[in-house]
């Protein structure tokens, strides 16, 4: 995952060393490429190399004169005064503020400013919402979802993939590395802000292959434990509202946990995976009978689907006994027994057959109020 970098400049050096400090000992170190001047002229040598900065944070004094032409994306100034200001290229923020927050607001100022124009799609039917659960982990979950979302978009429907997996994959399965960083949504989701609609579809990726689009988010497991089941409602309630497609593609954990039952519980269609062996069918048996009363939705299996992944042409015996009534079936992919990077999970022409049939029959009306 590409960081952000960011240049800091400060005459008062115990002020950039202890920033410098904090970022390096704090979640912070995964987001920012750094580097420190304490120099003005050294600062100015800096800026007239070829080298690119995301970010260039500094006292206004410490700036060039001539902000046009240097290879910043963002010119933000740290001003001693509370009140911050905004101007045609530097918007200055107070210096002296919780350090945490100083960052914060630097990178809401960096997306806000960097950020492509939202692709806004209108269309006439309603978005679906379909969820790919598993009640145990390793039977290809992810490598479904993505297919999956892809055979959509090839039908020329809006799709959007969502992980919220507790260690995304997104960066296996798409160009990610050229792409604004979608992190600073959570932000925007726990403070419930007015610009939150604005900034979902801001902050959406369509990735430039599949036309999938995506959220461009760190695979940090704390921030995806810190999201509320009342955050991603309120994120899936904006990506439905937003008109911009016709399907979500949630990729969930294996863990019942609130976020996977929220998701569960707001789908129209749940794919629920399983493997050719005991230890799932038996975990599958259960949990779906309890999750009737996780739920408190009467309808909930009428929108299951239980699908046999790795499907080898037959069942074992001892398999029947669970009486779990299999609905579809994915073929077992010999290639995929060693996998070295996200492309391998899209190249198996019988798979992508088998998902687009998965698809179909569940969504025989929906794929023809889309297409076109």
């Amino acid at each position: 995952m590409k960081k952000v970098s960011i240049v800091i400049a400060d005459q008062d050096t115990s002020y950039i060393e202890s920033l410098a400090t904090y970022i390096r000992n704090s979640d912070y170190s995964s987001k920012f490429d750094l580097k420190l001047f304490s120099q003005k002229e050294r600062l100015g040598q800096f800026l007239s190399s070829d080298t690119h900065a995301n970010i260039l944070l500094a006292p206004t004094s410490m700036l060039p004169q001539e902000l046009k032409g240097l290879r910043v994306d963002v010119v933000i100034g740290l001003s001693e005064q509370a009140q911050t200001t905004e101007g045609d290229s530097v918007q200055t923020i107070f210096k002296y503020q919780p350090l945490k927050n100083l960052l914060s607001q630097v990178l809401t100022i960096y997306y806000e400013r960097n950020s492509e124009e939202p692709k806004k799609v209108v269309h006439d039917g309603g978005t679906k919402v379909i969820s790919v659960f598993s009640a145990t982990g390793g039977t290809g979950k992810t490598t479904v979802a993505y297919n999956l979302a892809r055979q959509i978009a090839q039908l020329d429907s809006h799709v959007f993939y969502l992980n919220i997996e507790l260690v995304n994959s997104t960066p296996l399965l798409f160009e990610t590395e050229e792409e604004n960083n979608s992190s600073p949504l959570l932000y925007y989701l726990k403070a419930n802000s007015e610009q939150l609609a604005s900034k979902v579809e801001e902050m959406a990726v369509q990735d430039d292959e599949t036309g999938i689009s995506f959220f461009n988010l760190l695979p940090s497991a704390e921030e995806m434990r810190d999201l509320s089941e009342e955050e991603l409602e309120l994120l899936l309630t904006n990506l439905v509202d937003s008109g911009s497609y016709n399907y979500i593609v949630i990729d969930l954990d294996s863990t019942v946990n609130p976020k996977t039952l929220l998701a569960l519980k707001k789908s129209d269609q749940v794919f629920w995976l399983l493997n050719n062996d005991i230890q799932s069918f038996h975990k599958t048996s259960y949990l779906l009978e309890e999750l009737h009363s996780f739920l408190q939705d009467g309808s909930f299996n009428e929108r299951v689907s239980l699908v046999l992944n790795r499907y080898t042409g037959q069942i074992p015996e001892l398999l029947d006994e669970f009486n779990l009534k299999i609905t579809s079936y994915l073929p077992y992919v010999p290639q995929w027994k060693e996998v070295t990077n996200g492309k391998q999970l899209s190249s198996i022409p019988v798979f992508n057959e088998y998902v687009l049939k998965l698809y179909r029959t569940h969504f025989e009306t929906e794929e023809g109020a889309h297409n076109g």
